[in-house]
């Protein structure tokens, strides 16, 4: 074997155990029981008291939508994807022009295979006039379709030229239609169009600014409304569905329900919506303005309940590496809509989950194993077991990570979590059985990074 890690605390898909893990050729050979004598291998990696994960998935990405000089930021920001154990990003389909037609997303297949240093997969995007793209993007090796139910105009035009418009009821009804048809999945940023723009209208008329405005203009009811509808709809058309960036643990019962009933329905949330709360928002400003938006405290306990009881499949950054100047507006309302997270996220879990005694099999299956059964690429993502890529992250739980926004390798240093401490210390991280990342640095390559399609 080309490289065995030994001894160390091994999150399987339903349990842990202490096993000494082979690779050969890039994948994934040998489990054996971790008191049994160590296999022979070119390289033996000295494990015990370490926890060894599977490879994070980041199934929701935007290294080419902040700005346009795209290049170096595929290649520094999967660079910091490596450090932060994501080894799989799926990137979204926002760039100028956005990947709405065939001929745009084999353009961004050909540029993320040049320069991204992790593998990657890739969403389609839509338009509401562009259904005749969706076959040929699904044969292309799109994972997913994504899609607006809202958005930042009153028109539902896109907010700029890489983004997407939102949809209204009739064009996300046909676009589901067609997505059943061709069997591909429906990603949807699920707010309510109308709410929000009322909401924002009212606030932004009576002078209100700050954190909280932010917050009011975005309620959870415009998401719950949204994700319930959106649910009907793909439910009358047979289509699979995911929900991006859920926010509420209302909105995860609504889909557990809906999955109870025997729809095929999927759910990512993100570490904002797990540990920053409403008054860090109103402390934090514009740095801290996504959408959906930050919640109150009683709901981000809410959401962590169905992250316990295993309602949300997978979770994601919603990474997007605005230059600064975009944050630095004079009110909230002009300050660009996202944050960078692509270095934070698997920390920041693994290290909230990990204090809060959540089970390391529900976090890998969150990281990893989640993502890659909802997007088409389990069986060589995604898990810990024989035959699969040796995707894996080598991490110390009695460690320390702290967030320093200065040293990330994307161009956006920035983050509302910067100066933070959580638990947990990534001491290396593996791509395919190549060491990507180690205490002695990052030895990630532009161009490393291989294409997934679905399985």
């Amino acid at each position: 074997m080309d490289l065995v890690i030994a001894g160390a605390t091994v999150v399987l898909e339903d349990r842990t155990a202490r096993l000494h893990v082979g690779v050969s050729d890039g994948r994934i050979a040998a489990l054996v029981d971790g008191a049994a004598a160590v296999p022979s291998a070119t390289r033996v990696i000295d494990a015990e008291g370490l926890m060894l994960l599977p490879g994070a998935i980041d199934a929701h990405t935007h290294f080419t939508a902040g700005h346009d000089d795209i290049l170096p930021e595929i290649e520094a920001g999967t660079a910091g994807a490596a450090k932060a154990g994501v080894t799989t990003v799926i990137e979204m389909p926002h760039m100028n022009p956005p990947a709405t037609t065939l001929g745009r997303f084999l353009a961004k297949r050909e540029t993320m295979a040049a320069h991204a240093c992790v593998d990657f997969a890739l969403w389609g995007g839509l338009t509401g006039a562009n259904l005749d793209q969706i076959a040929p993007m699904h044969a292309a090796g799109a994972v997913a379709m994504k899609a607006f139910s809202c958005s930042g105009r009153a028109d539902r035009a896109a907010g700029d030229a890489r983004g997407l418009p939102g949809l209204d009821d009739d064009a996300l009804s046909e676009a589901l239609r067609e997505i059943a048809q061709v069997g591909s999945l429906l990603g949807l940023h699920a707010e309510n169009h109308d709410i929000i723009q009322g909401s924002m209208a009212r606030l932004r008329a009576a002078g209100a600014d700050g954190g909280r405005a932010h917050g009011a203009a975005q309620p959870e009811l415009a998401e719950t409304e949204a994700v319930a509808r959106a649910i009907h709809l793909a439910g009358h058309h047979g289509a699979r569905l995911h929900i991006v960036h859920l926010s509420t643990g209302d909105g995860a019962r609504i889909i557990d329900a809906a999955r109870s009933a025997g729809q095929s329905v999927t759910v990512e949330t993100c570490p904002q919506y797990l540990v920053l709360d409403e008054d860090d928002l109103e402390r934090i400003g514009a740095i801290a303005r996504c959408g959906p938006p930050i919640r109150k405290r009683a709901t981000v306990e809410d959401l962590w309940a169905e992250v316990a009881t295993g309602a949300i499949d997978a979770l994601t950054s919603d990474h997007c590496p605005y230059p600064i100047a975009l944050k630095r507006t004079p009110t909230i309302w002009e300050a660009a809509m996202g944050l960078t997270g692509i270095e934070t996220t698997t920390p920041i879990f693994i290290g909230a989950a990990l204090d809060r005694g959540l089970d390391p099999a529900r976090i890998g299956r969150m990281i990893a194993t989640g993502p890659a059964r909802i997007f088409g690429l389990y069986g060589r993502k995604g898990a810990i077991a024989p035959g699969f890529d040796a995707d894996l992250i080598l991490l110390d739980p009695k460690g320390e990570t702290v967030i320093d926004a200065d040293a990330f390798q994307g161009q956006a240093k920035w983050s509302p979590f910067d100066g933070t401490r959580w638990t947990g210390r990534t001491v290396a991280t593996f791509l395919r059985g190549t060491e990507v990342f180690s205490e002695a640095g990052l030895a990630a390559r532009p161009g490393a990074g291989r294409f997934m399609a679905r399985a």
